[in-house]
């Protein structure tokens, strides 16, 4: 078995202590951080892309997920979950419109007061490369990587709030949680 995102390992613990039960991957890829939280005792839902969700579906321990969804479906699946993990998906999404759609399904997908890990390829705040404002870079590794503060100015608008992050060599993990009142009831009053 291939080993769990580094960011899924360090942040068990938290998520154990705080109650977290039902998770969602978001881009489950090969299992690897689904079948690790459920042998921690989690039950874990995953989702993909469908010609993704089609391998998986040979996967010997599909069976252990409580459920595999592709990622059409998540709008609409309303799963209520404790926390969603979103490792190295969110930075090769290059399309505003697809980063909007995912951001969406997280929300629609988690409880209030819910947690999301997400992890990405980063760039240090230091490192100059281009506008961030419209994320034109000089050159094309940038366009495929955050610092926290892009990823928070991002996620703001959904309701997520920082409650946590770190930095490794080549990532960044932020742990978000959704505020008390979900995303959609509030673009309902407001719209």
């Amino acid at each position: 078995m291939t080993q769990p995102a580094t960011s899924v390992v360090r942040y068990c613990g938290f998520f154990s202590g705080s109650r977290v039960d039902k998770v969602l991957e978001y881009g489950a890829g090969t299992l690897r951080n689904a079948l690790y939280l459920i042998d921690q005792g989690f039950t874990v839902y995953a989702a993909d892309l469908p010609e993704q969700v089609k391998v998986l579906r040979g996967h010997p321990a599909v069976h252990r997920l409580a459920g595999l969804l592709e990622v059409g479906e998540l709008a609409l699946s309303r799963l209520g979950v404790d926390l969603v993990i979103s490792t190295y998906v969110f930075n090769i999404i290059l399309q505003q419109v697809e980063r909007q759609h995912y951001l969406q399904n997280v929300v629609a997908n988690l409880r209030p007061g819910g947690f999301l890990l997400m992890e990405v390829c980063c760039r240090r705040d230091q490192f100059e490369c281009g506008s961030e404002e419209n994320r034109q870079f000089k050159c094309s590794n940038c366009s495929r990587t955050y610092t926290h503060h892009e990823l928070d100015r991002l996620m703001t608008p959904y309701g997520l709030k920082q409650v946590c992050h770190y930095y490794s060599d080549h990532a960044v993990a932020v742990i978000y949680q959704l505020s008390g009142e979900p995303y959609l009831q509030q673009q309902a009053v407001a719209g």
